[in-house]
C-alpha cells in the first residue's frame, strides 16, 4: 500500500474523495512483514520538468515496478522510511540539504520477470497487515527496497532518532468518546478525505490519530488508550483550502473534534522519532 503523496494529500484536503481498503490480513506477516525484498533490475532517474509538472507530482504502480513524474525527494523518502499512509511532515526530517527540498525527479524502477509475483506480493499488502508493521515500527519488504533505491542512487545514508517536538496528544473529553465500535466485517472498512471532512470505518486509533495530524498541522500521538475499530466522521470548517466562497457554518477543527467524536487535541512535548539525513547526493546518472 503506498503512501499518500503531498499532493495527493492536498487535493484530498480540498475536495477529492478516497477510499481505501482496510482488509485485515487473513495470515500471519512474514519476516520483513510482506516478504523479502528483491533486486531491481532496472532504476531511471531524470530530473523532472517544472513546465510540465507545475508543483504536481504522480505515482503509477505497474506489475514489474513503479512510475513517478515530479517525485519529491520527501516523497521518494516517505516511501522507504515513514512508517505511515502519509507522507513526511516538513518537521519529521532533519538535515536534507537545500536542493533536496526543491528538487523533483521522474523515476522507474522495474523488477525482472522472474521478480514479478514476489514484488507483486510486496506491493499488495493488505491495509491491515501494513499497519500491524508500521505500529511495530518494522519497515516492510517494499519500503527495503525502495531504501536500496535511495541508498544506491542518492547515495543515501539516514537513521532515526527520537528529539523532542511540540505535538497533539489525542485524549478523550470528559463526555465520553463519540465513537462508533464497527460492525464491519475484518475485511470491511475504509477511509474517505474531503474538504473540510474527515470519515472512516474500521479504523484503529493509531490511524485516526496519524489522519488528524494533517489538518492538525502538527504531529497527533494516541492517548486515548482505546482498543477495537471505529466507525466515525468529522466535518469542519476548511482552513485555507482555497475552495470556499462563502463563510463555513460548521466548527473550527478543534472544536469539532471535541463535539462530533467526543475526543481532545491537547498541545504538549513529547519526543517523536525523526529521520536524520547523514549523507545524500544528488542521483547518479542512468
Amino acid at each position: 500500500m503506498k503512501r499518500l503523496s503531498r499532493t495527493l494529500l492536498r487535493s484530498l484536503l480540498c475536495g477529492s474523495v478516497l477510499a481505501l481498503s482496510l482488509a485485515r490480513a487473513q495470515a500471519p506477516a512474514a519476516t520483513p512483514p510482506g516478504g523479502n525484498p528483491v533486486p531491481w533490475a532496472a532504476v531511471s532517474i531524470h530530473p523532472s520538468d517544472p513546465a510540465r509538472d507545475k508543483g504536481h507530482d504522480n505515482w503509477d504502480d505497474h506489475a514489474n515496478g513503479f512510475s513517478g513524474q515530479g517525485m519529491t525527494l520527501v516523497e521518494l523518502l516517505s516511501q522507504g522510511y515513514r512508517f505511515s499512509f502519509l507522507p513526511f511532515r516538513d518537521e519529521a526530517i532533519v538535515g536534507l540539504p537545500a536542493w533536496a527540498h526543491e528538487a523533483r525527479y521522474d523515476v522507474r524502477a522495474v523488477v525482472d520477470s522472474d521478480d514479478v509475483a514476489a514484488f507483486h506480493k510486496l506491493s499488495s499488502m493488505q491495509m491491515a497487515d501494513s499497519l500491524a508493521a508500521f505500529s511495530a515500527r518494522q519497515y516492510t519488504g517494499e519500503m527495503l527496497m525502495c531504501q536500496t533505491l535511495l541508498s544506491e542512487r542518492f547515495h543515501l545514508k539516514a537513521h532515526y532518532e527520537f528529539r523532542p517536538q511540540a505535538v497533539y496528544l489525542l485524549t478523550v473529553d470528559k463526555g465520553g468518546p463519540h465513537l462508533k465500535t464497527t460492525t464491519n466485517g475484518a475485511n470491511e472498512g475504509g477511509l474517505q478525505f474531503g474538504n473540510g471532512n474527515l470519515a472512516g470505518k474500521g479504523v484503529p486509533m493509531y490511524l485516526m490519530a496519524n489522519i488528524l495530524s494533517y489538518p492538525a498541522e502538527r504531529e497527533v500521538l494516541d492517548r486515548t488508550a482505546l482498543p477495537g475499530r471505529f466507525d466515525f466522521e468529522l466535518h469542519f470548517a476548511p482552513s485555507n483550502a482555497g475552495v470556499a466562497t462563502e463563510p463555513s457554518t460548521e466548527p473550527d477543527f478543534f472544536s469539532a473534534v471535541r463535539q462530533e467524536l467526543g475526543l481532545r487535541l491537547e498541545s504538549g512535548r513529547a519526543d517523536v522519532p525523526v529521520l536524520v539525513i547523514d549523507h545524500i547526493e544528488q542521483p547518479t546518472e542512468n
